[in-house]
Parts: C-alpha cells; sequence; structure tokens
C-alpha cells in the first residue's frame, strides 16, 4: 500500500513538472506560467480586426493586435489555392472574444460604465495576449467551462 501511494505521488509531481507549472498552495488560486519559445510560424499573412469597437479606438488597436498574435493564414496547394486559418491555442483565443461578447452586451444594457467597461475588457485582452508566450496546456483545460465573469477573475489571477 505505501508503495502504491509513494509511486501515485511520484507520478502526480513528475506531471506537474511536465506542464511547467506551479500553484503557490491550495485554494490560492494562483497559478504561476512557464514562458515558452514563439510557436507561430513567421513570415505568413496575419489575423486582423476590422471596424470600430462600440467601446472605442484603445479597444479596436486592443483586439486587433490580439488578431495579429493568434491569427495567420497558411496558404495552402491544390486546384484552389485558399487560404487556411489557423488560430493558436483556440480556448484562450475562444474565451478572449467571448468576454467581449459578454462586455458588449453589459454595455448595451447599460450595466455598467463605458470606462469601467473598457478597463475590464483591455485587462482580459492583455492578458491574453501575454498567454501566447506562455505554457497554457493546464489554463487552457481549465478555461473551457467557465463562463466570462468566471474567465475574467481566473486571469486576474495568472502570475507570468
Amino acid at each position: 500500500m505505501k508503495k502504491n501511494c509513494i509511486l501515485f505521488l511520484i507520478f502526480i509531481s513528475s506531471n506537474g513538472i511536465a506542464q511547467n507549472i506551479y500553484s503557490s498552495g491550495a485554494g490560492s488560486g494562483v497559478m504561476l506560467l512557464k514562458p515558452i519559445n514563439e510557436t507561430s510560424p513567421r513570415n505568413l499573412k496575419r489575423g486582423s480586426y476590422i471596424g470600430p469597437h462600440v467601446l472605442g479606438d484603445s479597444v479596436t488597436m486592443a483586439i486587433n493586435n490580439f488578431e495579429k498574435e493568434y491569427v495567420y493564414f497558411k496558404p495552402t496547394s491544390g486546384a484552389y489555392a485558399v487560404e487556411e486559418k489557423i488560430i493558436v491555442k483556440q480556448n484562450i483565443y475562444k474565451k478572449v472574444h467571448d468576454f467581449d461578447r459578454y462586455i458588449v452586451k453589459s454595455f448595451q444594457s447599460d450595466f455598467s460604465s463605458k470606462q469601467e467597461l473598457t478597463n475590464r475588457l483591455l485587462t482580459v485582452i492583455n492578458v491574453g495576449t501575454k498567454l501566447l508566450n506562455f505554457d497554457t496546456q493546464q489554463v487552457e483545460r481549465e478555461i473551457k467551462k467557465l463562463g466570462p465573469v468566471e474567465f475574467e477573475k481566473y486571469l486576474l489571477n495568472l502570475q507570468f
């Protein structure tokens, strides 16, 4: 029985090391992430956000930067040459866009002030952009089922 417990603990600790993630304690909600090398290919057409955002130019520029970092287009071969849209870290990308839609709906419903919503959205976009440079396998698994507000709280507890 002791051998099984020891083996289980060794397995758990080696799994945490392989993911390059360190949690600062039980119930603290803080996760430290380890930087990684850039994984997106160079010299390919990058994504972009087209059109003004309802919260203003600062948000438009932040979303455009986010799109440039997370989206690129890869030329395909074949009879009909098209470009395939590649999204890096799809779970994070999707959750940031879900949070954007949540903030826009909140703004249109007059739940909060424009400045407060703009600051919240810019914070989430900036953290989302930073996550591209970190090993986020565990983060991507954990945010999958979070709602917009829980996602925002989760991102604010990350340590870089």
